[in-house]
């Protein structure tokens, strides 16, 4: 087994094939650049930075059990929902997949196990890229208390009650107060 198969730093190869690396129990630890990912780039407002990466292959339980597993990391620039600013977003997934060759039966395996599988050279970058979208938030946000559109989530109301935006707003209330004063 060759040294940067067991144990890459930096430098990380285009493709892989997963169940040769579990097999050999390989150990990849890199950064990849985030415009290889074109559509995590999407979302961000700006496409540079890196994504690292610190992936296990190995062996599980069993003579046939291969894993995957480790940590992605990314900070980029992206839009926030609530108030169409930017702000830092920092996505973070831990992956644990089991790998199969197409032959091998998946009726054996728990339904909860996510899996890959293959039979051919993958490309890292979309591997690590789609684990990403995964954790990627539905509707990335700033936190409330930090968000500069804060102001319109809490509106004053004329009895001096806070609503926010969920609340439904009585249209008959001004009406209400005029005939509580006559």
């Amino acid at each position: 087994m060759s040294p940067s198969w067991k144990e890459s730093h930096g430098h990380l190869p285009a493709t892989i094939d997963p169940i040769q690396l579990a097999a050999r129990g390989a150990r990849l630890t890199g950064t990849l650049p985030l415009k290889s990912m074109p559509r995590l780039a999407q979302t961000c407002l700006d496409g540079s930075g890196d994504v690292f990466v610190d992936l296990s292959f190995e062996r599980g339980e069993g003579e046939k059990v291969l894993l995957m597993r480790g940590t992605l990391r990314v900070s980029l620039r992206a839009t926030c929902q609530r108030c169409l600013e930017g702000m830092d977003l920092r996505i973070e997934a831990s992956p644990w997949l089991l790998l199969l060759r197409p032959e091998e039966g998946r009726d054996r395996l728990d339904d909860e196990a996510d899996i890959l599988v293959t039979d051919k050279p993958l490309s890292l970058s979309a591997l690590v890229e789609d684990e990403l979208l995964l954790a990627l938030p539905m509707v990335p946000t700033h936190e409330l208390s930090e968000c500069p559109g804060k102001v319109y989530v809490r509106k004053e109301m004329g009895d001096g009650r806070q609503q926010t935006d969920g609340e439904k707003k009585n249209p008959f209330a001004v009406l209400d107060r005029l005939k509580k004063t006559k």
